[in-house]
């Protein structure tokens, strides 16, 4: 089939190829302006694990291999942890102790951590920026009190927690460049999703429409053609 006649095929059925995009456009408008809004801040942090001192030193030593070693994986459980209902318990205290009350599934639900050697991405989302901020600094402070203790060591401790950046002021999560990013990519979703449907249609349609594909359907040549008016 020529390209001119996909693009007649597709003319043929233009409603569906206007008519869903649009309404997915609208519909998904509606939907996400109807979000509640939720505000999301950043901390990166430095873990490593302490050194653990020899009692026949008088100084811990300064590089140890194996603590290295065992960072890697600690970091590698990072995320296990921070989503976890124990860890999730211990930042709710640290928040109230704060003056701000959320319950342990929101906390669960708020954390998000991404890992890069000894760096660590620690990102909290919650209804307010206010919240979203004094979630990432509980979470900082569960991490450096409670330490290997997540790791079923005794006693609390173990982990060395250096935050390298701050958390800042929480930002929207509905920003205008993420709802025009969104909602283009549903009506591209719906415009292949249309001239798919459209393609159906022409598949199941049994009129003939040009001399072409009736010489296709028949085998013999059109010799001529009525014209409509």
């Amino acid at each position: 089939m020529l390209l001119r006649e996909y693009i007649a095929l597709l003319l043929r059925y233009w409603p569906v190829l206007v008519v869903l995009p649009l309404l997915t456009a609208g519909l998904s408008t509606l939907t996400l302006l109807g979000r509640t809004p939720v505000f999301q801040t950043t901390v990166r942090l430095m873990v490593t694990q302490a050194p653990e001192p020899d009692p026949e030193l008088p100084l811990p030593p300064l590089d140890v291999g194996t603590t290295w070693l065992t960072t890697a994986y600690i970091l590698d459980d990072l995320p296990a942890v921070i989503s976890s209902a124990l860890f999730a318990t211990d930042v709710q205290a640290a928040m109230a102790a704060q003056g701000y009350a959320l319950e342990v599934p929101a906390i669960q639900g708020g954390l998000r951590v991404e890992t890069t050697h000894r760096s660590v991405l620690l990102s909290a989302t919650a209804a307010t920026p206010e919240l979203a901020v004094a979630m990432a600094q509980a979470a900082v402070t569960s991490l450096r009190e409670g330490g290997l203790v997540y790791w079923g060591r005794d006693p609390a401790g173990g982990l060395q927690v250096q935050v390298i950046d701050p958390p800042g002021a929480a930002a929207s999560s509905q920003s205008l460049t993420g709802l025009v990013r969104e909602v283009g990519l549903r009506v591209a979703l719906a415009l292949v999703a249309a001239v798919g449907i459209a393609l159906g249609l022409a598949y199941l349609d049994d009129r003939i429409y040009h001399a072409r594909q009736a010489e296709r359907w028949t085998g013999a040549p059109v010799l001529a053609v009525i014209p409509k008016e």
